[in-house]
């Protein structure tokens, strides 16, 4: 039994040798936290920051017959995502939002029996294309405290689409603005600072 308890008792000194040595030949250095995330600088590309798209053309848009035949057809059925707060037959009845057959080059509001937010009574203008495009994109940013707790419509088909068809039903009529200028075209590159004039021009034929 000795010969027994005294082999335990050298393996388990001989374990903590081992161990002792091990930390003085191998310091850990842990850090305070567990992990990190590395700082990314982002780097802007070579064409510079993203310029914002701008308004639709309407003149182009809606000048076409047939575009805009389709154009009406789809925001009819967009609209259907708007029916469970307004309608938009003609002399139909108010729900959570107004009736919506007018609005198009109206006033906002101001169709009746409607009990509208202090925003947007006082929001004044009138629903132009350019008005209703801003306010269907993002209606809380456009009139601050409007009681309309519909998000937007993001998709740009999708919202001249809908203005195309509040066009349709509304008897307002608003000018179509006109078409916006189509893009010129990019430039001759110009020569190198300091290079001779004749240098940058092409050589005439002989």
């Amino acid at each position: 039994m000795n010969s027994i308890f005294g082999a335990v008792l050298a393996s388990v000194l001989g374990v903590m040798v081992i161990g002792i040595a091990a930390e003085a030949v191998v310091q850990p250095n842990y850090p305070e936290k567990a992990g990190f995330l590395p700082e990314v600088t982002e780097t802007p590309g070579g064409g510079g920051a993203a310029t914002p798209a701008g308004p639709p053309d309407f003149g182009r848009l809606f000048a076409d017959p047939a575009q805009l035949e389709e154009l009406i057809a789809r925001g009819q059925r967009v609209s259907a995502q708007c029916t469970s707060c307004h309608t938009f037959e003609a002399g139909g009845p108010n729900r959570i939002g107004p009736n919506l057959s007018t609005a198009f080059g109206n006033t906002p509001g101001t169709h009746g029996g409607f009990e509208y937010s202090e925003g947007m009574v006082a929001h004044g203008g009138r629903w132009d294309y350019l008005a209703l495009n801003d306010f269907l994109r993002s209606p809380s940013t456009v009139v601050r405290g409007t009681k309309m707790a519909f998000a937007g419509l993001r998709n740009d088909q999708d919202r001249v689409a809908m203005i195309a068809y509040l066009r349709s039903i509304s008897p307002n009529s608003v000018p179509l603005p006109a078409a916006l200028p189509e893009a010129a075209p990019a430039e001759a590159a110009a020569p190198a600072e300091g290079a001779p004039a004749e240098q940058a021009a092409a050589p005439a034929p002989h």
